[in-house]
């Protein structure tokens, strides 16, 4: 029995935000996956979370972080390639260019194991018999 699905934007649900942001969410049990477009110029709102962990991934252009950190706003340019975890903090995305910038989040909600030797030594190579 085959478990592999694949999934498009149909499967999705599909948001525009106030601040024209375009948001696909695929939502799963146990993590949710959504790809952002977000405008030029355009900026979230200031957020946390209070038990997701949020990883950020850009695809396409930059985004400006911006978060809090002891009273302050604190901020970095991501690029492409670069992974962003939010953690519990209060941050925003920022598109400060004159082109759309994406991004993919993935939002888990941890349970305190450690699944790293797990993750890291799963996969098992699989050779066709002749």
């Amino acid at each position: 029995m085959c478990n592999l699905k694949i999934y498009t934007k149909d499967d999705a649900i599909s948001v525009k935000k106030e601040n024209g942001t375009e948001v696909d969410y695929f939502i799963f049990n146990e993590y949710e996956i959504h790809l952002n477009k977000i405008p030029p110029h355009s900026i979230q709102e200031y957020h946390k979370h209070r038990t997701i962990d949020e990883a950020v991934i850009v695809t396409k252009g930059q985004i400006v972080l911006k978060w809090m950190e002891e009273g302050l706003e604190k901020s970095r340019v991501i690029t492409k390639g670069m992974v962003i975890r939010m953690g519990n903090n209060i941050h925003t995305l920022e598109n400060i260019t004159d082109n759309f910038a994406e991004f993919n989040v993935i939002r888990t909600i941890p349970t305190g194991r450690d699944n790293k030797e797990i993750i890291k030594n799963d996969k098992v190579l699989w050779r066709e018999e002749n």
